[in-house]
This record gives C-alpha cells, structure tokens and sequence, in this order.
C-alpha cells in the first residue's frame, strides 16, 4: 500500500505549485506589461487552469506582490553567486559591473518587469514599502563589494554607504534607459566610466570593456 503524503510533502508540493505561478507571472509581465496581464494570461503561461492561480492568490495585485518577491529573490541570489565567485575584490567589481547590466537576453528582458514594479509600487504603498526592502538589499551588496575594493587599495577611500546608495540608483537608471532604447552598450559603457571616477585601475576597467564587448 502506498503511504499517504506527510504533511512535509503536501507543504513542498503547495511551495513549489506557488512558485510555479509565480514564475509564470513574472513571464507574463514581462511579455505583456503589468496592466494587460490578467490571470488568464498568467494561468496559460504557466500550463494551469485559472483555478490554480486562484488557489494561491485570490486577486491579481497578490499575483504581482508574489512575480516580484520571487523575481526579487531569484536575482538577487544570482547576483551574490557571481560575485562570491569572484576570486578577488577587483574581479568582484568586475562581476558587480556584469550583473547590474548584464549581456543574458533574458535578464534584460526583465527590466520591463523592474520598471512595471516601480509604476505599480506609486500605487500601492505597501508594495513600495517591499520594492524599498529590496533595493536595500542590492545596495548592501554592492556596499561590501566596494568595502572590500577599498580595503585593498584597488579604489578611493570613499564613504562606501552614500556610493552604494548612488551606485544602485544610477544602475536603476541606466538599465532603464538601456531597456527602453535597446543601447545596452551605452549602459555599460557609462558605468565604467562612473566606476573609473572611483579609482578603480585601468586593468581593470579593460577587462570591463572587454566583457562588454564580448556580450
């Protein structure tokens, strides 16, 4: 006789079918835009029924909140590999420059999704409230990237805090404008240029370009 599922497997199984329409979601928005996007839209990209999106999100604006927590959290994980991957702080940056514009067609895709979030986050104060929880985390990550740079030597002794905040907006900015025009090497072009201004070596800075190029 087969044994019934544990309550650990009934709870895997509901975790995972929830991350299903979330990526399904997230896929949809980024397709569609945000407002065109309806639950049939996500239920179809997923290969589910409407009744499976509803079962675990009774409303559109709880789909959105989940697409983002999990867009959010799959990014900035991947984020954190490749620069922990890095085997010194300069290759760090390096890896930092990569991942803020990165050459992946469908990473920059999802830019589109990045800016639906930020539209709808001007509507809704508590999704403004997780969009801003988020941005904190990219900034503490890019703030440890240039903490352990300037501990080496390889950049200025700057007030890594006030960069990492000026750093993640203006990466915020750049990719958009990089979404929106398709000149994503521009984009790149123009942050090296602002990590040049850092005082990070021109070995360095080569490398960059060369990344750039090679995307």
């Amino acid at each position: 006789m087969t044994a019934a599922p544990s309550t650990s497997d009934r709870h895997t199984r509901s975790q995972r079918r929830r991350r299903d329409v979330c990526d399904a979601a997230r896929r949809a928005i980024t397709q569609n835009g945000l407002e065109a996007t309806t639950l049939r839209d996500i239920a179809r990209e997923g290969g589910f029924t409407t009744g499976v999106v509803t079962h675990y999100f009774p409303d559109k604006q709880s789909v959105i909140v989940g697409a983002f927590a999990a867009a959010s959290q799959d990014w900035l994980a991947e984020a954190r590999a490749a620069i922990q991957a890095a085997d010194s702080p300069e290759r760090q940056l390096e890896a930092l420059v990569e991942v803020a514009l990165p050459d992946n067609a469908t990473r920059r895709g999802e830019w589109r999704l990045w800016s639906e979030m930020w539209t709808y986050a001007g509507r809704d104060p508590e999704f403004a409230d997780q969009l801003i929880e988020t941005d904190a985390l990219w900034e503490h990550e890019i703030r440890d990237v240039l903490e352990r740079t300037r501990k080496e030597g390889a950049i200025r002794d700057i007030d890594v805090v006030v960069e990492a905040r000026l750093l993640a907006r203006l990466i915020d900015g750049l990719g958009l404008r990089a979404w929106l025009s398709g000149r994503w090497d521009d984009a790149r072009s123009r942050l090296i240029h602002h990590m040049a201004t850092l005082g990070v070596p021109g070995p360095v800075l080569r490398r960059m370009e060369q990344e750039e190029g090679e995307g």
